[in-house]
């Protein structure tokens, strides 16, 4: 797997939404927060490419 470089430019309320979601124990800090939004993102993204039908 190829690493990429992310930036992020967040507002004061994201970033409160985010300390609350790691205050909850969905993850250990930011970055891996970001990190498990992505693989679930990229997750979801692989089934539905792979539900829709070819063309």
């Amino acid at each position: 797997m190829t690493e990429a470089v992310v930036r992020l430019r967040l507002n004061q309320q994201q970033l409160e939404l985010m300390d609350r979601t790691i205050a909850q124990g969905v993850a250990s800090d930011r970055v891996s927060l970001v990190r498990l939004a992505l693989r679930e993102y990229a997750a979801a993204r692989r089934a539905e490419s792979k539900a829709e039908p070819a063309r």
